[in-house]
């Protein structure tokens, strides 16, 4: 019996120390901070020095262990370089109270905790088994560090960008408007020269054969005015009878008289 007993002790020994041989677990850092409504990563790496034993299980745990995050049970890997394990086929079940905010990531055991609170301030724990390697890592949440309050001027500010909003979009309809009407008056003006300079031209047409004609028949009215004038007869002045007396100093044979002239 106890021989037995013997040989199961040396076995378990055997195969716990052949278990703790295969697995090389890393921690590559064990004090973190975090933020809280933030993500954090608890990073771990492992790697097997010999053939793998499959399946095998991962599991975190919080402050204790009798506080389970999540676990995850390995079924098989393909080794890289080193040993190092890779595309994992895994099942994880993490703990109700962590559902949708811990994942598990089989290929290195790390722990990815989402939407931190002030809560999860504590050390973590990961064990590896069968080969039952355990590593630490605490984790301090604080916080988020928000520059020195002021004063909210964004109630008043408010206000401001509408006024302003609305002044600008008011000022460009008024510039607008200014500058359809500058176009509606240059292009009304530039038709209404046009149009006085066709009328201008039509007029000028018409007004040239007119005056032509006009000029001629003045001509020709002066023209005939001169020659009803050379054949007018022109009345001749009616005769005057003009009376002189003629006294000439000489014989006195010579009769003085009165004599009259007809001119």
């Amino acid at each position: 019996m106890s021989a037995g007993r013997h040989r199961w002790s040396l076995g378990s020994l055997l195969l716990l120390l052949g278990g703790s041989l295969a697995v090389l677990v890393q921690i590559h850092q064990d004090s973190l901070n975090g933020t809280v409504g933030q993500s954090v990563l608890l990073p771990v790496s492992y790697t097997f020095d010999a053939a793998p034993r499959f399946p095998m299980s991962i599991h975190w745990t919080f402050r204790n262990s009798l506080d389970m995050i999540i676990t995850c049970t390995v079924h098989n890997c393909s080794l890289g370089a080193g040993g190092a394990p890779r595309n994992c086929s895994a099942s994880c079940f993490p703990k109700p109270t962590f559902h949708g905010r811990a994942e598990l990531f089989p290929q290195n055991g790390s722990l990815l905790l989402r939407h931190l609170e002030l809560s999860d301030t504590g050390v973590y724990s990961v064990t590896f088994r069968p080969s039952f390697q355990t590593r630490h890592i605490s984790l301090a949440v604080h916080e988020p560090r928000f520059p020195p309050e002021r004063p909210d001027t964004s109630n008043t500010r408010e206000p401001e960008r509408v006024y302003y909003w609305v002044t600008g979009i008011c000022s460009s309809v008024a510039l607008l408007l200014l500058f359809l009407l500058f176009c509606c008056l240059r292009h009304r003006g530039a038709a209404q020269q046009k149009k006085r300079r066709v009328i201008k031209q039509q007029v000028s047409s018409v007004e040239e054969p007119h005056m032509g004609s006009t000029a001629a028949r003045d001509v020709a009215t002066i023209y005939t005015r001169i020659g009803d004038r050379f054949e007018q007869p022109q009345p001749r002045p009616p005769s005057e009878v003009v009376y002189a007396s003629i006294t000439e100093p000489g014989p006195p044979a010579l009769d003085t008289g009165l004599y009259h002239l007809l001119v």
